[in-house]
């Protein structure tokens, strides 16, 4: 095991000196997606198009892969386990895009996944008082079962809506275990992370 998590460490830091390599071009990737609301998600979408190439894509794939197996290995906890499994579901679909050759959809898939991975990497998360931590990609959910929007993260705090399950939402930020959300219709708010789920087809 001991050597596995060191190899997993080598192919971490080779990935990070490739990363630091690559072309202005495909490092403005990473900034592509500074979406606040869905409707900015429609405009970044296009930018996707022109930025994205095959082997940037690939390396972002890359990136995420060997980044999720190492949290694999890290995580204990049921919720945090949960959650993972929602980024192996967009990595997968980056796979089938990229299979496709649509390396715009399959970048953004891999970025949404690698905020999840940097989510639950963050040792911080659970911390009193954690700031709130905007995602530089918004990641596309819906709920799972009826669910409340809160005004502020917290089981005790203000309910603005109830939310039916299957309302589509743009996750824009995360404090602990809480994600802050948007709907289609402007609304904003909290949604604890258990009442979620990420939306990965072709309609995004």
């Amino acid at each position: 095991m001991k050597i596995k998590i060191e190899y997993l460490e080598k192919q971490l830091a080779d990935k990070d000196a490739q990363i630091k390599r690559i072309s202005t071009r495909e490092q403005d990737q990473a900034q592509v997606i500074k979406a606040a609301s869905s409707k900015e998600i429609a405009r970044t979408q296009v930018r996707l198009h022109r930025l994205a190439t095959k082997p940037s894509t690939a390396s972002l794939i890359s990136e995420a892969e060997v980044a999720m197996e190492y949290l694999k290995m890290q995580l204990t906890v049921q919720s945090d386990i949960e959650l993972l499994k929602e980024a192996e579901l967009l990595l997968d679909a980056a796979a089938v895009k990229f299979a496709e050759g649509e390396y715009a959809n399959a970048t953004y898939y891999a970025s949404q996944a690698l905020e999840f991975i940097n989510m639950l990497s963050d040792k911080e998360r659970e911390f009193p008082n954690r700031p709130t931590v905007r995602f530089n990609t918004p990641i596309i959910m819906h709920t799972t079962t009826d669910a409340n929007l809160r005004r502020e993260p917290g089981r005790h705090t203000l309910v603005v809506s109830v939310l039916n399950a299957g309302t589509v939402l743009t996750a824009n930020a995360y404090q602990g275990n809480w994600l802050m959300v948007q709907t289609d219709a402007n609304l904003q708010g909290w949604v604890f992370n258990s009442l979620i789920s990420v939306v990965a087809d072709d309609s995004h």
